[in-house]
């Protein structure tokens, strides 16, 4: 990703691209072409993880903050990470004045206490210099919660 941008193209280069060869760019398709494939919105996750965490500092008690530096590798950090991109992208066409504090307050600060959690996060086996779960002390090949699929008769609640 040089200078934050994973596209390979400047500032200037993306703003001269007609709609449709922007749509290209992301592997989007126009609707009814009966040629859909899914949007690929990694360049734009990417390109907002960068830029994000650039802004972001975490002041806490400890020396620093629990992080990965193989943080896709952790599901539920994926999974997290995913949403504030999608809540942020809602944000960035939003008409309300207030979106973006609403942002922080209702979407960043109630991940960013889990994700940084230095005893229950998802990164607590992990260290900054040592890597991915170097610290794990449990047997890494057993899930941390035993999903298993509920019957094919099963019905979720109704109306809860």
């Amino acid at each position: 990703m040089a200078n934050g941008d994973v596209t390979g193209l400047t500032d200037d280069e993306r703003e001269a691209l007609t709609d449709d060869e922007r749509d290209t760019g992301n592997n989007e398709t126009v609707e009814g072409t009966g040629n859909e494939e899914p949007i690929d919105n990694r360049a734009d996750f990417l390109d907002w993880f960068a830029e994000h965490f650039r802004t972001v500092e975490v002041t806490d008690s400890h020396e620093s903050a629990p992080w990965c530096p193989e943080w896709w590798l952790h599901p539920e950090v994926n999974a997290r990470l995913w949403a504030l991109f999608l809540a942020h992208q809602e944000v960035e066409t939003s008409e309300s004045l207030g979106a973006l504090s609403d942002w922080w307050l209702r979407h960043w600060d109630a991940h960013r206490a889990v994700l940084f959690n230095p005893q229950t996060g998802p990164f607590k086996d992990c260290s900054t210099t040592k890597g991915h779960l170097s610290q794990r002390t449990r047997n890494t090949n057993i899930a941390a919660i035993a999903a298993v699929l509920p019957p094919d008769e099963w019905q979720p609640p109704v109306g809860q």
